[in-house]
């Protein structure tokens, strides 16, 4: 279920790509792509993929010496030099458009209709027979561990059979690709019990 949360995060991406004149409501393959707009859209994301220390610790300790997109503003954070560069790169690697189909389909998706259930216990009653592993960590903004709370409550309300793992780390978001140790033993330990059982 797409949070109030992600849906304005989502919401302010859309309208930076919108309003950037080269978008010209998608119709720009011939010519300047919407690249402001994009890479707004993706420094909007990016601030909910990564906690505040990670922020911190990745910012380089010198200002880039780049020109803002605004022109008259003088950077006077290396924080700042970090998010314009992880608008910059982005752009190189992504199409607007695209990522707009993304966004709209996260605005759009709704489970339960997609899979035909009248609520989520229907839905999940369907899932009895599969052990879930859930995890959660402390530090995600993206997906906060209450997120991860709701969804095993209602797991649970269809007895459905789970683990829940909450994984302590300050990278935020981005813990499930930076520090592939703190899921690995977990998921070898179910793996293991599975193969074990069989």
């Amino acid at each position: 279920e797409t949070t109030i949360y992600q849906r304005i995060i989502n919401f302010d991406q859309v309208n930076s790509i919108d309003a950037d004149p080269n978008f010209r409501g998608g119709d720009y393959y011939d010519g300047s792509p919407p690249h402001l707009g994009l890479a707004l859209a993706r420094r909007i994301a990016h601030k909910t993929f990564v906690s505040l220390d990670a922020l911190r610790e990745r910012a380089r300790t010198e200002i880039v010496s780049q020109k803002p997109p605004c022109g008259w503003y003088e950077m006077n954070h290396p924080v700042e030099s970090y998010m314009l560069h992880q608008g910059e790169k982005f752009v190189r690697r992504f199409d607007a458009n695209t990522y707009l189909r993304i966004l709209d389909a996260w605005q759009w998706f709704d489970l339960v209709a997609e899979a035909g259930a009248r609520d989520f216990k229907d839905l999940f009653q369907r899932c009895r027979h599969q052990e879930l592993m859930i995890f959660s960590i402390d530090s995600d903004l993206s997906f906060p561990p209450q997120e991860q709370a709701k969804l095993v409550g209602l797991l649970e309300r269809a007895r459905v059979p789970l683990m829940w793992i909450t994984v302590h780390s300050d990278k935020g978001h981005d813990a499930f690709l930076l520090e592939p140790r703190l899921f690995t033993p977990h998921i070898h330990q179910v793996l293991s019990h599975h193969e074990e059982a069989r």
